[in-house]
């Protein structure tokens, strides 16, 4: 995976998530925009959820990193990550969405969109602040 670091005007960032490895964190660890805004994953339920919130670790390490160095070089904005379903199942509410991305939520915004459903909101970081 190539890096992204002369892109010095990147305000959003989609990655494709499919199979979670460390493959994540090449373009994160090389992004040195300081006008970024949002990270969005697009991911089926199922990458997601059941028994898979823990390999989001990385990304979660990761995010923390990349707001720590731009704020090192002058960062001023609140990063939002969002996390959009591209499918999703009946049983999404029963699941606990603030586990979801905990280290990044002490930095930036976690929201949790289901665009199956009009891009319906099923949770947001900023509900809890």
């Amino acid at each position: 995976m190539s890096t992204i670091s002369n892109f010095r005007q990147l305000r959003e960032l989609e990655l494709v998530v499919s199979w979670l490895n460390s493959s994540h964190m090449v373009p994160l660890s090389s992004i040195t925009s300081l006008e970024l805004r949002k990270v969005t994953f697009p991911a089926n339920y199922m990458v997601i959820f059941p028994q898979r919130a823990e390999q989001w670790d990385t990304i979660d390490k990761g995010l923390c990193g990349l707001v720590d160095r731009l704020r090192a070089t002058g960062y001023g904005h609140t990063l939002e990550v969002e996390l959009r379903f591209t499918e999703v199942r009946s049983d999404v509410w029963k699941h606990d969405f603030t586990k979801f991305l905990p280290k990044f939520r002490e930095k930036g915004v976690v929201t949790v969109i289901d665009a199956v459903h009009n891009d319906r909101i099923l949770h947001s970081s900023t509900q809890n602040r």
